[in-house]
């Protein structure tokens, strides 16, 4: 049987020797690659295209997030396992909207990182013990997207866009009191205050992407 091809991704280089040799020690793991920044490791997954992506969350300017939508996009096979010290809910389902397969955080033991390259390869998920009952309570909480209509979805897209209300009516033809009535109603359906949490609400529900 092949070994599982494994490229690392991390800002720090003794990490990224360290994870090097522990991987390297399994006869089952090859380290195909490894890049410090997020650009490059975009290209250089691009490239080599190996079984698992093991990807940081702070990759320079372009993070871990990003890094992940591009590989996804690029590569759609390359599984992705998360390996980071933030485990913000941001950064978490964040990087979970981009696409990726598990999430790790740096003081998982050594054995553990290990076992989830090997789930995260054969198609599994996998999550470390202190994010998993948020993932979990996520997945299990009713999609915000089900109650917003059609109409609702392209004026809250247009929110997230920063544009005003009299330009979501004249890109969408409708008049500025209607629009008002859509606003109106898609805060009381995602239970926000205001445009702004109304906006946060749905990019951390996957619905919109805040640039």
């Amino acid at each position: 049987m092949d070994p599982i091809r494994v490229f690392i991704a991390d800002d720090h280089g003794i990490v990224r020797l360290a994870l090097r040799t522990l991987l390297e020690a399994e006869p089952d793991l090859e380290v195909c690659g490894e890049a410090g920044d997020g650009e490059r490791t975009v290209r250089e997954v691009a490239e080599v295209t190996p079984d698992v992506l093991l990807l940081d969350m702070r990759m320079g300017e372009v993070n871990g997030v990003e890094v992940c939508r591009r590989v996804k996009s690029l590569a759609p096979d390359v599984r992705v396992l998360v390996l980071t010290s933030f485990d913000g809910d941001e950064e978490l389902f964040g990087v979970l909207s981009a696409g990726a397969n598990g999430y790790l955080l740096k003081d998982a033991r050594p054995e553990v990182v290990v076992q989830a390259v090997r789930s995260v390869a054969a198609g599994q998920s996998v999550f470390d013990s202190g994010v998993a009952a948020r993932v979990i309570g996520r997945r299990d909480a009713p999609d915000p997207a089900e109650g917003l209509s059609a109409r609702e979805l392209e004026v809250l897209r247009l929110m997230a866009a920063g544009r005003s209300n009299r330009d979501i009516g004249a890109a969408l033809w409708i008049s500025e009191t209607t629009v008002k009535t859509h606003v109106s109603h898609i805060l009381r359906k995602l239970g926000a205050a205001d445009r702004t949490q109304a906006v946060v609400a749905a990019a951390k529900a996957g619905i919109v992407e805040i640039r």
